[in-house]
């Protein structure tokens, strides 16, 4: 059986390229994140390949016993301990049928811990000694990502020469480590706009210049950024651009951003000016958010401006819903101070609630109350469900609170049903009880079913019931049916 032996390799191209601007808009990171890497730890990738190596082995035997204890090791980021556990095995069970797996995670260990001439002497041991081992190839990967440290550039350039993408990629990285000149002069060629190297190598090489942002590279970036046709290889470049935080990138930034026909470009540029910390770049963000060329760009730069936690931006985007009688826009600036999460945000989207007559807005206003999930908002929304005059508001906010099904939120809204005179204000809290999963709340339907006077409302109750499978509800509609 084969254990996946590209799987290395596959992962350390997804690891080094592939900017995925929802990996920035999620909290971000460099290009560790995207293969699940836990600090300085092994990846959930690697985690997964060992564990589904030891796994599918079905060994019993006292090798597996240390090679298992090596593998927790590995888990719990021992490094020492667990170079001296695959080395031991190694040691006593010299023929054992998985000394290359072994020889390979102790490698793998000694990599971790800065040992590279070690690692890479387990790699070439086992290359040399297993030439049909099925961590071959991953071993061959390792020893071309370490080549920087081992002073092997003869086996980086071997590499860059040959067709194979995965590999070349490892390269790449590793030939920053060793030659970073001769790296930029290697992506330069690549990225030309006559190349016909292949695509994901092309995003690779751009993530690589992101990542070892400097004088030598902010400059390929700002070309690639203006001018290179590819939209997604436009889009990464730009993304770069803002991680480098680099003023000579404010003015292009601006210029795509304001002056872009494609909305997506322009988006990105938007996006990567939030990484500037600068006021020049805050003071964009809000002039777009005023007024932008697009109503979807104005929205975008609404949404990032609730992102920036302080005072300001409040202040600024309450200007723009005070100024401005576009519902969309009100809205994603409702929205938008639900992200902010203040208390100074809490207290303008209830003034915003209290002075607007617009029901699509009141009902953004309670969401965004909702969102914000503080004692103060929750109680406005407690108070709209119970006396707000706005029919259709009332039932939003029974809708957000019946959503925290509580058993203290239960028995409020028993008691507005009970007083309730409204029928379209009934059936949202008699929605409401069927969503929760408290006893408290069933039991109100089959109270509703029993007895309310209104045949409507006792129908909605049963089919409520109904949809909650639970046995005492069955057990009360089979009682309903005899």
């Amino acid at each position: 059986m084969r254990y996946d032996i590209r799987s290395y390799r596959r992962g350390r191209l997804a690891l080094f390229s592939g900017l995925a601007l929802s990996l920035a808009l999620t909290a971000g990171g460099l290009f560790g994140l995207s293969a699940g890497r836990r600090s300085n730890g092994a990846s959930t990738q690697e985690l997964g390949k060992l564990n589904r190596f030891i796994q599918n082995s079905n060994a019993k035997d006292e090798a597996m016993k240390v090679f298992r204890q090596g593998r927790d090791q590995i888990e719990g980021e021992e490094w020492s301990n667990a170079a001296a556990s695959f080395n031991s095995f190694v040691a006593s069970y010299p023929k054992h049928k998985d000394i290359d797996a072994a020889l390979y995670w102790m490698a793998f260990a000694l990599k971790k811990q800065g040992k590279y001439a070690e690692a890479d002497r387990q790699l070439e041991k086992l290359i040399r000694e297993h030439p049909r081992s099925n961590w071959l190839d991953d071993a061959r990967a390792m020893r071309i990502e370490i080549a920087g440290q081992t002073g092997n550039p003869q086996m980086v350039e071997r590499e860059l020469d040959k067709n194979d993408i995965e590999l070349k990629a490892i390269a790449l990285q590793s030939l920053f480590q060793s030659s970073p000149e001769r790296a930029v002069a290697y992506l330069i060629e690549l990225l030309k706009p006559d190349s016909k190297a292949d695509k994901r190598l092309k995003e690779n090489a751009i993530s690589l210049l992101g990542q070892h942002r400097g004088p030598r590279t902010t400059p390929i970036l700002l070309d690639l950024a203006r001018n290179q046709t590819d939209p997604k290889l436009r889009k990464d470049a730009i993304f770069w651009l803002g991680q480098s935080g680099d003023p000579s990138a404010f003015d292009l930034l601006r210029e795509i951003a304001t002056q872009s026909t494609d909305t997506e470009i322009a988006k990105a540029a938007i996006f990567a000016l939030t990484q500037h910390s600068s006021p020049r770049a805050y003071e964009l963000l809000a002039e777009l958010a005023r007024s932008a060329p697009s109503m979807a760009l104005r929205l975008d730069a609404i949404f990032w401006l609730g992102q920036r936690q302080n005072e300001t931006a409040v202040d600024e985007l309450m200007k723009i819903y005070q100024a401005d009688q576009n519902v969309e826009i009100k809205k994603q600036i409702l929205f938008a101070l639900s992200q902010h999460r203040s208390q100074r945000a809490v207290d303008e989207l209830i003034k915003a609630y209290d002075a607007d007559a617009n029901t699509e807005l009141r009902k953004q206003a309670i969401f965004a109350l909702n969102q914000v999930n503080s004692q103060r908002a929750q109680a406005k929304i407690l108070e709209i469900a119970r006396a707000e005059t706005d029919i259709e508001a009332r039932k939003q906010a029974i809708f957000w609170l019946g959503q925290q099904s509580g058993e203290q939120t239960i028995e409020l809204l028993a008691q507005m049903y009970d007083s309730e005179k409204n029928n379209s204000v009934k059936e949202q809290l008699i929605f409401a009880f069927g969503q929760s999963h408290r006893k408290s709340a069933l039991r109100k339907l089959m109270q509703i079913a029993r007895s309310d006077a209104s045949v409507e409302m006792k129908k909605t109750a049963i089919f409520w019931l109904g949809q909650s499978r639970d046995p005492e509800a069955v057990k009360f509609i089979e009682e309903i049916l005899k």
